[in-house]
């Protein structure tokens, strides 16, 4: 049944897909008559996440205070991964465990009180100490003013991808008391003071979030003056409000979605091939998916081109997209029969003829699991696609909608579930394929080893020479598909869709970035 619904379902979204065609970066900008047009109104925004806070010492909240266009980090990413300096003008290795950085001169809160490294230290000493995620980043001995724009970062061990780790949107920049360090109380602060081109104004958790137009701003001419998110999880209720003009702007609109925007003369679309990679994670303690061979014939019975149809996006045949690798490129294989021939040679076949294969006993019957990640109901598709493929295979797969994915991942009970991930959080690959991949990996909730792959990963730890890092990464990548450490599915398309009056709209690779100071609104 699920089959000939998922063959409808193919069959309906290719009818209504567009044609391919090369994504645009930005927004069509304003012209100079527009530059001189009155003040612009106010914007609203439909947005798939937001939490409980705005605090960079909560988790993963600081990534909307960067999407809101208040936060600002030290240094930032350009849309192909390279380092830029944000609020520092410059930064360098003093040695292995110094690493300074000089912020730009006369930038203020937007309070109007200067930026100074001791308030940066402040800031950042704060977020180390209560958010449980920096430490995943680098592990901090100590910060030391040098002066009133520069500070030492100095770390317990060797960090080459320090200045990297802290365009993190949870490295981002909040004022605090000069007064009160050392020993961070665990307050939450309702409204961050930033540096960024909006000032946070109003928050209600899991509600809304409004900024308005930082006067102390570096380019303060023209930004607009008042801009309220409003948290829509549902990306239906997220097109719905589009199409009303309830929000001029939205993020991540499904592929199905996307033909009611495109070429229309009242929306924009800007899609892009982003960091973003579906991954579905194998349970290597699963006495049959701990064989090469199982896994390798489950990855060659992979359809990705139908998943690609209905989803979007590119074939993914290892980790990160080869955009973001230079001179990484393999190819994506589906072979069923190369499947079929390596589960019978290795003797894996369906003994007692019940159509599922089986080893010593044990039935080729996996649990899978999946929740809506991101905004998106992608991973849905994608569970019904494994289904679908591996069936003729002798696979049986059993699909289960998680609402607590979380749980179901750290208790270990599961076979395969899928993650929507950004496999370059800050430009470079190490720490996510650290967390993920090596053995005593905060992330490896699949209890993955390869020593091969640790080999070269305890190497990048020590390497901060940027051409043998990037020789590295494609090793680590080469090492990790070969062995099948987990499936690759496809290299997400992110989108966001606008209504024609935003102007000057940018589609960052890195998504934690969203609105900036040129955007306009008329």
């Amino acid at each position: 049944m699920l089959s000939k619904t998922l063959s409808a379902l193919t069959l309906a979204l290719l009818a209504c897909a567009c044609s391919p065609e090369t994504p645009p970066e930005s927004a069509p900008a304003a012209d100079s008559k527009q530059a001189s047009a009155p003040a612009p109104r106010n914007l609203k925004v439909g947005i798939f996440f937001l939490e409980g806070s705005l605090d960079p010492k909560n988790m993963f909240d600081a990534w909307v205070l960067m999407r809101v266009g208040a936060g600002e980090a030290l240094l930032r990413l350009n849309d192909n991964g390279t380092l830029e300096p944000w609020l520092c003008q410059s930064y360098r290795v003093v040695d292995p465990l110094n690493y300074e950085l000089t912020l730009k001169p006369n930038l203020t809160f937007s309070d109007g009180t200067p930026l100074t490294a001791t308030a940066v230290k402040n800031s950042l000493e704060r977020v180390y100490a209560l958010n449980p995620r920096a430490k995943q980043y680098f592990t901090l001995d100590h910060i030391t003013v040098n002066d009133e724009l520069r500070l030492t970062i100095t770390t317990k061990e060797p960090v080459p991808e320090l200045f990297y780790n802290l365009c993190e949107p949870l490295f981002s920049i909040i004022k605090l008391p000069e007064n009160n360090t050392g020993n961070w109380p665990d307050e939450t602060i309702t409204l961050p003071i930033t540096t960024g081109p909006y000032q946070v104004t109003a928050f209600t958790p899991n509600q809304s979030v409004t900024v308005q137009a930082n006067p102390h701003y570096r380019t303060p001419e023209k930004l607009i003056s008042e801009i309220e998110f409003m948290y829509q999880p549902e990306e239906q209720a997220r097109t719905m409000a589009l199409q009303s003009g309830e929000v001029a702007l939205i993020p991540t609109v499904n592929n199905s979605t996307l033909p009611l925007f495109t070429d229309k003369p009242d929306f924009t679309v800007l899609r892009r091939i982003s960091p973003r990679t579906n991954v579905v994670y194998i349970n290597h303690q699963n006495e049959l998916l701990a064989r090469h061979s199982v896994r390798q014939a489950l990855d060659l019975a992979l359809n990705r081109a139908q998943i690609v149809s209905l989803i979007g996006g590119s074939p993914a045949a290892s980790l990160i997209a080869p955009e973001l690798v230079q001179g990484f490129a393999p190819e994506s294989k589906c072979d069923p029969e190369q499947a079929r021939t390596i589960l019978d040679e290795a003797g894996i076949i369906d003994h007692n003829g019940d159509g599922t294969r089986d080893c010593n006993g044990q039935e080729l019957s996996f649990n899978y699991y999946f929740k809506s990640d991101h905004g998106s109901a992608d991973s849905a598709l994608i569970a019904q696609c494994l289904q679908q493929d591996w069936a003729p295979l002798g696979v049986n797969l059993n699909l289960y909608p998680a609402e607590n994915l979380a749980a179901i991942m750290a208790s270990g009970d599961f076979d395969f579930f899928s993650a929507n991930d950004s496999t370059l959080p800050t430009g470079d690959p190490y720490v996510f394929m650290r967390d993920r991949f090596h053995q005593d990996g905060d992330a490896n909730f699949g209890h993955y080893h390869n020593a091969t792959l640790e080999d070269l990963l305890a190497t990048m730890a020590q390497t901060f020479d940027a051409k043998e890092r990037q020789q590295l990464t494609q090793k680590l990548l080469t090492e990790l598909k070969a062995d099948v450490g987990a499936f690759f599915i496809n290299h997400i398309e992110i989108n966001e869709v606008a209504r024609k009056e935003l102007k000057d709209l940018h589609l960052y690779s890195f998504d934690y970035y969203f609105i900036n100071d040129q955007v306009r609104y008329e």
